[in-house]
């Protein structure tokens, strides 16, 4: 039984001439293959650079707000809305940790989370703030999030109805990397600027903060933590408008690649590993024979690349975030 029946013959073709050419033909795709792969790993690389731009910046952030909803739908909460001064309170904070790489919950002049909040105008009963800092992708960001107990509590708190979420590009500890800013709040009903009565500062970043301003039972040697009066740096730019008109519904397609950029790296290998198979198989018609070795070196070569590239992007991409939260 002829064991290529299944294949056009046009495609394995017998006389030396055509043979010369489908072989020339298979080392232009496997040089066309190495360049796709090598490609897609340098954009991948371009992440924080993507980040630069506001209209990115703001896709990113919106997916990172899809993500927390999600949480709290599936623990039977509320959605969280997205609300642009939250979004400008998140965006004067990043700014100011990636302007003088630090990274915390107070700056190193004292000004403490709530001050963003004073700043962009938002009146509160309750706010919270989570940080991240070695920000490369969404899908890893809320993860950490979520398996942080503290973090968990912020996005899963029930008395936060609105988000604003932020990103920035700077340095930290010598090297470049991407900051993560995510605040929470419910509006005071007043409107007013009112003095929090209540607020947990934590000098380790790593552990959450939180604020209110509602009224709270007398506790002998406590006291409420006041606004920090200091000059506002690094204005709230262009992107917390451009957050403000993105709707979950409505995100552009390519929100996926710029948010995911892991995932999206390793299901288009997962794509081009597939074609490389497949055109092993139609090369060779699945007859394993000697003078096929050549084309086996071919395709396992290009498999070993991008395993090698996927590998080498986590661990010069994908960085695991480092985390922060306050709440209150």
């Amino acid at each position: 039984m002829n064991r290529r029946f299944w294949l056009p013959k046009k495609l394995l073709p017998k006389d030396k001439g055509s043979r010369r050419k489908f072989e020339f033909a298979g080392s232009v795709a496997t040089a066309a293959f190495s360049m796709l792969i090598i490609t897609i790993f340098c954009v991948t690389g371009l992440q924080e650079v993507l980040l630069r731009s506001s209209n990115v910046a703001a896709v990113v952030s919106a997916v990172l707000v899809d993500l927390a909803n999600i949480d709290r739908v599936q623990g039977n909460l509320g959605t969280l809305k997205m609300n642009p001064v939250l979004v400008a309170a998140a965006q004067a904070k990043a700014n100011d940790m990636a302007a003088k790489g630090y990274f915390a919950h107070t700056s190193p002049e004292g000004i403490n989370s709530w001050y963003w909040f004073k700043q962009a105008g938002y009146a509160f009963e309750y706010a919270g703030e989570n940080l991240a800092v070695d920000f490369s992708d969404s899908g890893d960001v809320n993860a950490a999030w979520m398996g942080s107990v503290s973090h968990r509590e912020n996005i899963m708190n029930g008395h936060y109805t609105e988000i604003g979420i932020a990103t920035a590009a700077g340095y930290y500890l010598g090297h470049p990397t991407i900051f993560v800013v995510q605040e929470f709040g419910s509006p005071e009903k007043a409107a007013a600027l009112r003095q929090i009565t209540k607020a947990t500062l934590p000098q380790k970043p790593t552990e959450i903060a939180t604020a209110t301003t509602k009224p709270q039972a007398a506790v002998l040697g406590e006291s409420a933590t006041p606004a920090i009066a200091a000059p506002i740096t690094n204005t709230p730019p262009e992107i917390s408008a451009v957050l403000a008109e993105k709707v979950s519904a409505h995100q552009p397609w390519w929100a996926f690649i710029v948010g995911f950029p892991r995932d999206t790296m390793l299901y288009t290998y997962y794509i081009i590993g597939l074609f490389i198979l497949l055109g092993f198989a139609i090369d060779t018609g699945l007859e394993f024979k000697w003078h096929h070795i050549r084309r086996a070196w071919r395709a396992s070569l290009l498999l070993v690349l991008m395993t090698f590239f996927f590998i080498a992007a986590n661990y010069f991409f994908f960085a695991y975030p480092v985390l922060a939260a306050v709440a209150g």
